[in-house]
């Protein structure tokens, strides 16, 4: 017969503080929207299983979301990719 053993829970205090920094800046943009300041929006979301939920509404201007997606592809390929 196998030996039981306990594997303890442990809380994975990093998603913890990632999934409060994707709600604070939900919050925000959805402060923005309900204000009417906005009219085209695009979401990325990647799961910590890596799969991978995206959406979007173009209420105009679909160039100025092309160059937008470019500028964070940029910023986040210099942020998260190392430089070589």
């Amino acid at each position: 017969m196998s030996e039981l053993k306990i594997v303890p829970f442990q809380k994975d205090e990093q998603n913890e503080r990632n999934q409060k920094e994707i709600v604070r800046r939900l919050e925000e943009i959805l402060k923005h929207v309900r204000e009417g300041h906005f009219q085209t929006f695009a979401a990325v979301l990647i799961s910590v299983e890596g799969d991978v939920m995206d959406c979007w509404h173009n209420g105009g201007k679909p160039y100025a979301m092309v160059g937008a997606l470019e500028s964070l592809k940029t910023d986040y390929i210099q942020a998260c990719i190392e430089r070589r």
